[in-house]
């Protein structure tokens, strides 16, 4: 019995090969989307892991030469005998085979402190110490071993081995261990010609490049949901199609458990095969598209990772998954309906047209109350959820009214009949306008967002590099004060790390000069809030401390030498930390002996100053122009969402495929509709553009649908989910040119869904048609 139904069940297929053919494309592209996008995240996790591994040295206080120049044996081994624990390190250019540069990095495995060793013990393998661990992406030679834990572009070797490598007798510089040993002596004591430079700001790149990633997870949800609606308009079809045949065979004795579970079985099998194919897209997707997103992890948010993906079994397995979940969850409304419907078929009943409407209505009101009174980031994605929901349910009842609005302004029977047509079409056309209504509200809303990101950013960038010339200063800016003429205006650049308001912060000085009064404007302050700083008795925050402890102007707080009025708040985009702002004196009393890390130099003649610091002994690479920074930090910016450019191609793409799925299913129940138009004269390429038309109407005002649903979207995005997940708000940029070219992308891809079936209708013959209309009557 069983082979028997399933044979009647391929049947059906084997009649509509193109419903099988849609079926699969629908769920291979929704779960190649989703795949390739969760395939990048992968690498980039794993990319983040082996980086911040790697940063550990950056991370920690070290001993340098004052003049810049080479640490020897001797210094080492001077500081180790007076007790100091500190392990050498040194980094150059390093070639494994021709064309292949890394840079190798030396360490001693034995006095270097734990994780910067990629072995966990450094005894347990004698051979390790003789080995050049290359990344895993790089062919290990004689000599060379591959690694998981050393990140793409690096290469680690023991110190001596590093030190033949790369032809050098000395060492960069000297790690201090913590901790250090009681009593242990001060390093510049010892060696009086060394000095001490300050940890890295401890910022983890995991945080900074969350907002990315959940950029493409939000992106590969989108469009794997879009192909979901191409799932349940061709099950749906199919499951019409067969509700005789489903009535036929419970009639003949097949239990309605068995009629389900092999219906259940049949769907899950087609969906597993198809997610096969949707895997292997997926893989092929990442690879094109993980070039450009290490590009951005590496230029934005200054972590570097792989280009190459990996097959792991976290995303390939769950992409699979999520293809037979998925479809069994989109089929399942026409699957309960087929399997649980009369023995005798009967015309399904319409739904009464309320119910979507209130269930919209309602899932909106949802989407404002979250909104306005969620306060988390979980909060923030069911707001979203909820409205892109709504506007779904929505859509058709827009549509429908948006029509009978424009029925006055149409013009002849055949105009009128064309109105009246699309809204007759609207229940077939609904599930592909509501797959491209969800597309162009995604596009517009993120990419709203990402331009007013843009400009939020360039504005920063000049706020922050207001100055024309940035000096590194380990020693604390006392060799270069000396070599600045009377028409240069120094501006130190001191912070002391604290805990304020039960955040991690960093405490800033900020000396009397007209910069910060001109190119640092508040958000909201104070018109007085400079001046009530550098007097000491207030303090600046930034976003991320306002946000995260409810803390804004006028509120007090409490600074480790006191307490201190807020009086202002300021932006500061891709910090994890909070900021304070203080007056040089006050900070001086928070952290004495606190020395500048760098020095931002206001000067008339930049380049000039740059070769006076040089031939007075800075060394280059710690000088950098105002000009050299900004072009770096706006080209690397370009490049951002190079990979958001191309998924919002890809959502249009597959909402474009979601209304061919559908005309091509309502191919044949549309020439009962023409066939009378023909026998009145019209010829058949007159009604190949009327259905052209027809589209091109129905997803215009999609379009419109969409622009407000993709606008609220943004405001959620700007104001909800920046705000909870990485604590600062961007300003909205409006951009009216942007939004109209997105929906007219969503009108061009309808159209082009489009002219597959007009032509096909151009090309019918004039039988076919007559044998409708004579069938018809």
């Amino acid at each position: 019995m069983i082979r028997a139904v399933l044979g009647v069940f391929w049947s059906h297929w084997r009649r509509n090969r193109v419903q099988l053919a849609t079926l699969v494309l629908g769920i291979a592209l929704a779960t190649a989307l989703w795949t390739g996008v969760q395939a990048i995240n992968a690498e980039a996790r794993a990319g983040l892991e082996a980086a911040a591994r790697s940063a550990i040295a950056a991370e920690m206080p070290r001993l340098e030469r004052r003049d810049g120049g080479e640490i020897t044996v001797e210094d080492f081994v001077a500081l180790r005998r007076a007790g100091v624990l500190v392990a050498p390190v040194l980094s150059g250019p390093f070639q494994p085979r021709p064309g292949t540069t890394l840079t190798l990095t030396g360490i001693d495995p034995l006095t270097a402190p734990a994780g910067l060793w990629p072995q966990a013990d450094a005894t347990a393998d004698p051979a390790a110490a003789s080995r050049i661990f290359l990344p895993p992406d790089v062919a290990a030679g004689p000599g060379q071993a591959n690694h998981p834990a050393v990140p793409e572009g690096q290469a680690i070797a023991d110190i001596g081995i590093a030190q033949r490598e790369l032809g050098r007798d000395g060492f960069d510089a000297l790690i201090l261990t913590p901790p250090q040993p009681l009593g242990a002596p001060d390093p510049q004591a010892v060696l009086p010609g060394l000095v001490q430079v300050a940890a890295a700001a401890d910022t983890d790149p995991a945080d900074l490049t969350q907002s990315f990633r959940l950029n493409l997870t939000a992106f590969g949800a989108l469009c794997f949901i879009v192909g979901l609606f191409i799932v349940r308009a061709t099950v749906g079809l199919a499951m019409a199609q067969r509700r005789r045949t489903v009535g036929v065979l419970r009639a003949l004795g097949v239990p309605l458990r068995l009629v389900g579970a092999l219906m259940l079985a049949e769907l899950a099998l087609i969906a597993a095969c198809a997610g096969l194919l949707g895997v292997v897209l997926g893989y092929l997707l990442a690879t094109a598209l993980m070039p450009g997103v290490s590009l951005t992890l590496d230029g934005i948010y200054g972590a570097r990772i792989g280009s190459a993906v990996a097959l792991r079994p976290v995303w390939w397995l769950g992409g699979l998954a999520i293809a037979v979940l998925g479809t069994l969850a989109s089929a399942a409304g026409p699957l309960l309906r087929t399997a649980r419907g009369p023995v005798i078929a009967a015309p399904a009943r319409a739904r009464p047209g309320w119910l979507p409407v209130a269930a919209g209505l309602a899932l909106l009101a949802l989407s404002a109350a979250l909104a306005v009174l969620g306060g988390s980031l979980t909060a923030g994605f069911a707001a979203m959820a909820a409205l892109l929901l709504g506007a779904a349910a929505l859509t058709p009842s827009g549509l429908s009214l948006l029509l009978r609005a424009a029925a006055p302004l149409a013009r002849g029977p055949v105009a009128q009949w064309t109105l009246a047509e699309t809204r007759a079409q609207i229940p077939q056309m609904s599930l592909a306008m509501t797959a491209l209504l969800m597309a162009l509200s995604a596009n517009i809303g993120v990419g709203t967002m990402v331009d007013s990101f843009r400009r939020s950013f360039s504005d920063f960038i000049d706020q922050r590099l207001a100055a024309e010339l940035y000096v590194a200063t380990p020693d604390g800016g006392a060799a270069l004060s000396a070599l600045l003429g009377d028409d240069a205006r120094p501006l130190p650049i001191t912070w002391a790390d604290a805990e304020i308001a039960g955040q991690p912060s960093e405490i800033y000085a900020v000396v009397d000069d007209p910069t910060y009064r001109e190119d640092w404007p508040l958000l909201t302050g104070a018109p007085d809030a400079w001046d009530r700083l550098y007097a000491g008795r207030a303090t600046i925050i930034n976003e991320q401390l306002h946000y995260r402890s409810g803390l804004g102007p006028g509120d007090m707080v409490t600074l480790p030498d006191g307490p201190a009025e807020i009086v202002g708040i300021i932006a500061d985009y891709g910090n994890p930390l909070g900021k304070l702002l203080v007056s040089q004196p006050r900070l001086d009393r928070i952290a004495p002996g606190a020395v500048p890390a760098r020095i931002a130099i206001r000067t008339d003649r930049p380049q000039a100053l740059r070769d006076d610091l040089i031939a007075g002994g800075i060394p280059a690479d710690r000088i950098a122009l105002q000009a050299e920074l900004k072009s770096v930090s706006l080209r690397i910016f370009e490049r951002t969402f190079a990979v958001t450019a191309a998924l919002n191609t890809l959502t249009l793409a597959v909402a474009g495929f979601a209304v061919l799925t559908s005309l091509l299913t309502i191919a044949d129940s549309r020439l009962p509709r023409l066939a009378p138009l023909w026998s009145m004269g019209l010829d058949r390429r007159h009604l190949a553009r009327l259905e052209l038309v027809r589209v091109t109407l129905s997803a215009a005002l999609t379009a419109m649908l969409a622009l407000p649903v993709g606008l609220a979207l943004c405001w959620l995005l700007l104001t909800v989910v920046n705000v909870e997940a990485f604590g600062w708000r961007l300003p909205f940029r409006a951009d009216p040119g942007a939004w109209l070219l997105l929906m007219g992308l969503g009108c061009l891809a309808a159209v082009l869904a489009a002219l597959w079936p007009a032509w096909r209708l151009s090309r019918i013959s004039p039988r076919a048609l007559s044998e409708v209309q004579s069938l018809d009557q």
